[in-house]
């Protein structure tokens, strides 16, 4: 769910004071300066406010009502005016009607004259509602999200930069504006969820600074309002490896002052790895684990974890499935198997126009070309090698027991430069055969047996140099109602196509069913053992060979039943050595390899037995084959 701002087109909250920007001067209300009651949030003298901006047309009649008096008149618009304005000395009350005319962007206002001093509890509610709205979102919005099987309400609640410590430095429900410096109240959540007549999960993101206090209230508040069937994903943070955030350099900030001047309570550098991101990859995870720790004393140990109600996630990057990898290896090494603490990992796949997004005089095929060949990376055909980092990602989840989700995800057109095919890249995202590329990649997540693809964002958005991220440009694309009624056919909303193309792959997908195809099937004979995870393309000899005390080989397993035995025969040469073969973190099983004439003739070892029980079919198992005590090459295995 996108973030609250005036220019925003998502037009969120019936009551759109909610959206406005801080409230500012009269004559230049951008500003920011107006006066304000710190304990109420309403201002305390004349004043004018940025109600909306941005937008494609926002004609309609909207209803305005406010404690006090005061003469209201628009900025920046001619057009809009105000009609029926009303005071009611007996009740101290103003109200009005702002009409804005078809085609305008955005709302104004500005207020002189005011005897409140100020004014307050102002409403200026969107066509078509009534006062018993007020607190509520639209219907629009609601049925736009009714869809969606889970919400990530990250840029709902301002995780970026959002520098809360305490739960008293939350914004209150009765606070006048939800936008910064403040933002959506937590309560917010559950009130938006309960209303579905279906369950709805969530997955909110703690504050980068938030205290035990913090989460332990945020967890109660959740407990208490929340649906009982709903379920809760957690996730520290936001993108603690993007820099373009400031808890990414806090969290580095933080791991080196915890290693350096604390005595390292957290054991980051437990291996003496001596490397800063390192320890902040660590201290990532480890804040999650105690996330999780402190939800369980709300929700109850039982209720937490791996596909529990309450479900903690550790996010990571892409391209650099290291991150994660380092973060789920320090859990396990410190405070046992991670599927204690946590229920997955989740990455953020976008289609990117890469080496492209800053060339001009590209045409709309040729961006949609770009996508689509973007796209392919993320298919699982790619498989696990290092140019395949979701393979990577799923194999290493899989491993440690966890599943896999997009916390992000969708199409990047972002180029900062306006003559950078910016008009092609318009084309591109209304063109019917974004459908199929945006089908294709969200198949794609699926069969690779991953979970819930959280496409970032819901709602409606312009397209701009930063990019292009929003399902909709307009609310009124929604077809799940027909909103035809709500727009005239000489607006620009009737130029837009409909159903939206992203939006309508969603709802196909979302209607689909996806075989998992991502893994080596089982039985498989004299699989290639050079096709490890993470594995360099080509790969140089055609062996495992000048192995190291201690390497490890990790292979995904296509799993189709649930109780299950599978045999494994590894082919050696050369010396005797010790191998060790284990499935999901369990069951390590050392045997001596025999020993042949030369490293070129191979020879089977003894016959190696796993009994194990796989929750959930079809699904992935991971074998791992690791150099106890080497001298030996490694050629293939028989899997049956």
């Amino acid at each position: 769910m996108g973030a609250l701002r005036d220019w925003n087109r998502s037009l969120q909250y019936v009551n759109l004071i909610k959206q406005s920007r801080q409230w500012g001067s009269p004559s230049t209300p951008w500003d920011g300066n107006a006066t304000l009651n710190p304990i109420t949030g309403w201002p305390v003298n004349d004043f004018g406010v940025i109600i909306a901006t941005n937008n494609l047309d926002m004609g309609g009649k909207y209803f305005f009502y406010a404690k006090g008096n005061a003469s209201i008149s628009t900025i920046d618009s001619l057009s809009i005016y105000v009609t029926n304005q009303t005071y009611d000395r007996l009740t101290n009350t103003l109200t009005s009607f702002i009409n804005v005319p078809q085609g305008q962007t955005g709302i104004i206002l500005s207020f002189l004259n005011t005897t409140g001093p100020g004014l307050q509890d102002m409403l200026l509610l969107q066509s078509n509602y009534t006062v018993k709205s007020k607190i509520n979102l639209t219907d629009l919005m609601l049925i736009h999200l009714s869809r969606f099987n889970l919400i990530r309400f990250m840029a709902w609640t301002d995780t970026n930069n959002n520098p809360e410590r305490h739960w008293n430095e939350t914004t209150a429900l009765s606070w006048p504006q939800y936008t910064p410096p403040k933002r959506n109240p937590w309560q917010t959540i559950p009130f938006i969820v309960n209303q579905f007549n279906k369950s709805i999960d969530i997955w909110i993101n703690i504050p980068f600074n938030a205290s035990d206090d913090y989460i332990l209230n945020l967890a109660q508040l959740m407990f208490n309002e929340l649906n009982n069937k709903t379920i809760v994903y957690v996730e520290y943070s936001n993108e603690l490896w993007n820099r373009g955030f400031s808890q990414a350099a806090d969290n580095v900030y933080a791991a080196n002052d915890s290693v350096h001047n604390h005595g390292d309570p957290l054991h980051l550098n437990y291996d003496n790895v001596k490397d800063v991101h390192t320890w902040a990859f660590r201290r990532t995870a480890y804040q999650i684990k105690r996330i999780s720790d402190l939800f369980k004393n709300i929700f109850g140990y039982e209720n937490v974890g791996l596909w529990k109600r309450v479900r903690p996630i550790l996010a990571g990057q892409t391209d650099k499935p290291h991150v994660i990898m380092t973060g789920l290896d320090y859990l396990n090494a410190q405070y046992g198997s991670p599927s204690i603490f946590l229920h997955g990992i989740a990455v953020a796949p976008y289609m990117t126009l890469g080496k492209y997004r800053t060339w001009s005089n590209l045409t709309t095929d040729q961006v949609l070309d770009i996508f689509n060949s973007s796209m392919q990376r993320f298919l699982p055909e790619q498989g696990w090698s290092q140019q395949a980092p979701l393979g990577v990602h799923g194999i290493y989840a899989a491993w440690y027991h966890l599943a896999v989700y997009a916390y992000e995800g969708g199409t990047d057109t972002s180029s900062g430069c306006q003559d950078c095919s910016f008009e092609a890249k318009i084309n591109a995202t209304r063109h019917p055969r974004m459908i199929d590329i945006c089908k294709a990649y969200l198949n794609g997540w699926y069969r690779f047996g991953f979970e819930i693809f959280n496409w970032y964002v819901a709602g409606a958005g312009n397209i701009e140099l930063s990019g292009t991220w929003n399902l909709l440009e307009d609310m009124r694309q929604e077809t799940l109602i027909d909103t035809t009624n709500m727009f005239n056919s000489t607006s620009p909303v009737a130029q837009l196509p409909r159903p939206a193309p992203k939006l309508n792959a969603i709802d196909q997908i979302r209607h689909s069913s996806v075989e998992i195809n991502f893994g080596m099937p089982v039985p498989s004979m004299n699989f290639n053992a050079t096709n490890f995870m993470n594995h360099q393309v080509p790969y140089p000899d055609p062996d495992l060979r000048n192995l190291k005390r201690n390497a490890t080989f990790y292979y995904p397993l296509r799993i189709h039943q649930p109780l299950l035995r599978l045999n494994l025969t590894v082919y050696v040469a050369g010396n005797s050595g010790i191998l060790e073969a284990s499935i999901n973190n369990q069951q390590f099983i050392q045997i001596q390899t025999p020993k042949t004439v030369n490293t070129t003739v191979f020879q089977a070892t003894p016959l190696i037995q796993f009994n194990f029980n796989q929750t959930s079919v079809p699904s992935l198992a991971v074998l791992r084959l690791k150099i106890i005590e080497n001298g030996y090459s490694i050629r293939s295995f028989d899997i049956f």
